[in-house]
């Protein structure tokens, strides 16, 4: 709206006029959450009360009862209270930076995500959807606007680590380092071994071996080894420094080809027979292998580099906030107040 006087433009006053509406309105609001009701944190405009973050401690307690019957160590509701503060402030946050950056979540994204949260539970565990949203996040359950609200920060929360680091960032760097590895020279060897239990079984081994009788053979009918003993005990194209240093030894220091160690090798395992078939060197990684090691690594490395990405944002954030006077939160880990006497199901306040 611009008012004109002459040739003028003028609208100080209206924009100031503007302005002291809606401090009055964020006041009023608040006023009217607070009216008989303690604020345990505060950002912008939205409230956690001391009743609604009670009534999310005591579901999630009470989900800790089995543990507690069978003996295990439980966070203290202290604890809990500043996990769930926490996560409030983050919530609100998140919601909040969405907005200003256009990043949007529906409600078919929503259903979309409780849908994959209900096959990862299913999967996972023997407890139902409805039992983790009340016994892990302490919220009212699956038709809740608690949880639809949660479920929104939590879509929001991946779309802003999209925006922060790219799965094409990500990629290269990981591409660069894994085709390094294809080009990058290694000492390897190809080894048998024979694992048993004892000194004395090992020398006996030795014994048998001395002889004649076949290596493979050996390890088929003696070998503790799961992973090779069918195998006649071999294990192909093993780097320095992949097996434990006691073994590494004896495949790269003490044995040439073709010879077997005249005395039994002790490690955490066992005691080893070891037979050095070959020993050269050869690429760090087989190219062959690349695209699939840096797909893996990708699926595994995006999401992390997302996250730190975003907790690094809201970190700076959060002081932000607490610098303009939009948070409020409480110094632990000084408790809070105990309990009130009522809980009443309160309504989730609109971000």
């Amino acid at each position: 709206m611009l008012l004109r006087q002459g040739n003028h433009s003028w609208k100080g006053p209206l924009v100031n006029l503007k302005h002291a509406i809606v401090a009055i309105l964020v006041a009023l609001t608040l006023a009217a959450c607070g009216a008989g009701m303690q604020i345990v944190a505060r950002v912008d405009n939205v409230v956690l009360t001391r009743q609604d973050l009670d009534q999310r401690i005591s579901r999630i307690e009470k989900g800790f009862q089995q543990q507690a019957a069978q003996g295990l160590s439980l966070p203290s509701r202290l604890d809990i209270e500043q996990e769930l503060v926490s996560q409030f402030i983050d919530q609100q946050l998140t919601l909040s930076l969405a907005r200003q950056r256009g990043i949007t979540v529906s409600d078919a994204e929503v259903n979309e995500q409780i849908e994959r949260f209900r096959q990862q539970i299913q999967m996972g565990s023997n407890m139902s959807l409805e039992q983790a949203i009340q016994e892990q996040l302490g919220l009212p359950g699956e038709s809740s606007p608690e949880f639809r609200l949660f479920v929104t920060y939590f879509l929001a929360r991946q779309k802003l680590g999209a925006t922060l680091v790219s799965e094409a960032d990500i990629r290269k760097r990981i591409s660069d380092e894994v085709m390094a590895d294809t080009q990058r020279m290694v000492d390897v060897a190809t080894v048998a071994h024979i694992l048993v239990a004892t000194e004395e079984e090992a020398k006996r081994v030795i014994e048998r071996l001395d002889k004649g009788e076949s290596f493979a053979n050996l390890a088929k009918e003696l070998s503790q080894d799961p992973g090779s003993a069918q195998n006649g005990g071999v294990y192909e194209n093993v780097q320095r420094g992949q097996f434990v240093p006691e073994f590494d030894k004896a495949m790269f220091e003490d044995l040439q080809p073709g010879e077997i160690t005249k005395t039994p090798v002790q490690t955490q395992f066992g005691w080893h027979v070891i037979r050095l078939v070959s020993r050269g060197q050869a690429p760090a990684l087989d190219p062959a292998k690349a695209p699939a090691i840096i797909e893996q690594r990708v699926a595994q490395e995006l999401p992390i580099e997302q996250q730190n990405a975003v907790r690094s944002l809201l970190q700076s954030e959060r002081q932000k906030a607490i610098q303009e006077q939009r948070l409020v939160e409480p110094v632990f880990p000084t408790p809070t107040l105990a309990p009130l006497p009522t809980i009443a199901p309160l309504p989730t306040p609109t971000p």
